[in-house]
């Protein structure tokens, strides 16, 4: 016990650090900048769209500071627990081969591709000096960490939107973009002369450090491993035309987490035996697209749910308006006003909704239960403030791009009719 009160001690000094030193503070401002930006552009997407100021960015960016706090927190036991060093991982040649990829394409920007390539060079070369599996093992617990923070928060402030459905037809949906900055604690291994007792240390157990680099240690030098604050940035990003945006983000949480486990187990068999090495470098890429194509076809093959081809459903609502005080939630639709059946959107707002008082709204919802209710509002509208799912002929819209793999899938087909 005592030995954990000590390295909580020393991983809290750490910690502090990266508050209290200037660097630091500048390499945590950039970061948080950073995000800040993106949480402007999606602000100004839904301004010039829909002429709604729904989020603070400097707002959203503290909450994410929060959550990014917390999955700091998990990445730094993960990385003390299983004694994953980033100088044996190689995290330098991570970075960079991550920045190389995205030169080819922006999701290539993944330590899950990074990491099997620079592995994969180091396999035919024996360039860069790495250990693959403690590289390995680093590339799962950040997916580990994403998908945690996925799962908590990865559906708040969704955006709205519309889509063209393959059947031709306009349908509304939700794009899931998060980005939380992570200061966290990272083991640097490295040998020093001596008996290390100048050095403010502790006594680790036999079996620590799990992944153990083989490294040799010179004559007359100790391996010890040093607490070293790091900062990252972790998003997220994808779309949803099928069901509501916290489902999809807690499935997408799922499968990323049986991602990462099954990616930690596969390095692990590879530190306790380097001739498997080879099987965590190829499921990282291919697990990882996986994933995400499992996720695009699941939303191509169910039938969208945000449309507008029977009532008036409600996608998104304004803040502070009539809409959001009387409760109206995404999903409701509205089937009467005042006792006057709504069919669709025209009609209600060229006959009922004008200057209607304390009106009476009967909406349907499939996602809740009770799925059909009465919500009641105390006042005058227009303006009601909502965003309503799209009609079907609907003209504006987003188109989602086809990644790399389809367009060259898409061009073989053409060329072979």
């Amino acid at each position: 016990m005592r030995q954990i009160w000590d390295l909580a001690a020393i991983t809290w000094q750490t910690f502090t650090l990266m508050f209290t030193d200037l660097r630091y503070i500048l390499i945590l401002t950039l970061v948080f900048g950073i995000v800040y930006r993106q949480y402007s552009k999606i602000r100004e997407y839904e301004q010039g769209f829909f002429g709604l100021k729904r989020i603070d960015p400097l707002r959203e960016t503290a909450a994410a500071a929060i959550y990014g706090l917390a999955g700091g927190f998990l990445a730094t036991v993960l990385f003390i627990a299983l004694g994953i060093s980033v100088t044996n991982a190689g995290a330098a040649y991570l970075w960079l081969a991550a920045l190389l990829l995205m030169l080819i394409h922006p999701r290539f920007l993944c330590f899950a591709y990074a990491g099997s390539l620079v592995s994969i060079v180091h396999l035919i070369t024996g360039y860069p000096q790495v250990h693959i599996a403690t590289l390995m093992a680093l590339v799962a617990v950040l997916h580990l960490v994403e998908a945690a923070l996925i799962f908590v928060d990865g559906h708040h402030g969704s955006s709205p939107m519309f889509f063209k459905h393959k059947s031709g037809k306009v349908v509304g949906g939700f794009a899931l973009r998060k980005f939380w900055p992570m200061p966290t604690i990272a083991l640097v291994g490295l040998a020093v002369a001596g008996t290390g007792m100048e050095w403010e240390t502790v006594s680790m157990p036999d079996w620590w450090p799990i992944f153990r680099a083989g490294l040799e240690v010179p004559e007359g030098h100790i391996w010890i491993y040093m607490l070293f604050p790091l900062v990252v940035a972790l998003g997220y990003s994808d779309f949803v035309q099928t069901e509501l945006p916290k489902t999809k983000a807690r499935r997408s949480a799922a499968m990323l987490m049986v991602y990462s486990l099954v990616l930690l187990g596969l390095a692990l068999l590879a530190n306790a035996n380097p001739v498997l090495s080879l099987l965590p470098v190829l499921f990282a890429p291919l697990g990882h697209d996986l994933v995400i194509l499992w996720s695009q076809w699941r939303e191509q093959h169910r039938e969208p749910v945000f449309r507008g081809d029977d009532g008036v459903m409600v996608l998104s609502v304004y803040p502070g308006s009539p809409a959001e005080q009387m409760g109206l939630q995404v999903g409701d639709v509205i089937r009467s006003v005042n006792g006057v059946e709504v069919r669709d959107l025209s009609q209600l707002v060229n006959e009922i909704s004008p200057w209607a008082v304390d009106p009476v709204f009967v909406v349907e919802n499939q996602f809740l239960e009770p799925k059909r209710r009465e919500v009641r509002f105390r006042g005058t509208v227009p303006p009601l403030g909502i965003i309503p799912a799209p009609h079907p002929a609907q003209a504006a819209y987003m188109r989602v791009k086809d990644g790399w793999i389809k367009r060259l899938w898409y061009r073989w087909k053409a060329k072979r009719k």
